[in-house]
């Protein structure tokens, strides 16, 4: 290997490094946190309205769902099976 291959080499190393500030900002992650703990609170909701029926049809327990249902906003959503 050459020395021009192996600064050639160094050169693209420096590409694949992200800039400090392309990072999101603390009010962008913020903004995504509340985003994601709505959607949560949506999709439990949504999942306790559900009839019996329905929650066969989609393959999850009457119990998994009432469970499920019943977590805090901040919890992540677990499996429905």
């Amino acid at each position: 290997m050459s020395y021009q291959s192996r600064q050639r080499m160094a050169d693209q190393a420096v590409t694949f490094v992200t800039p400090a500030s392309s990072r999101p900002s603390m009010r962008h992650r913020l903004a995504m946190t509340l985003q994601g703990w709505r959607a949560r609170v949506a999709a439990r909701r949504n999942l306790a309205a559900m009839d019996a029926r329905s929650l066969r049809d989609a393959g999850i327990s009457p119990a998994a769902a009432a469970y499920e249902s019943g977590k805090t906003f901040w919890q992540a959503l677990g499996p429905l099976r």
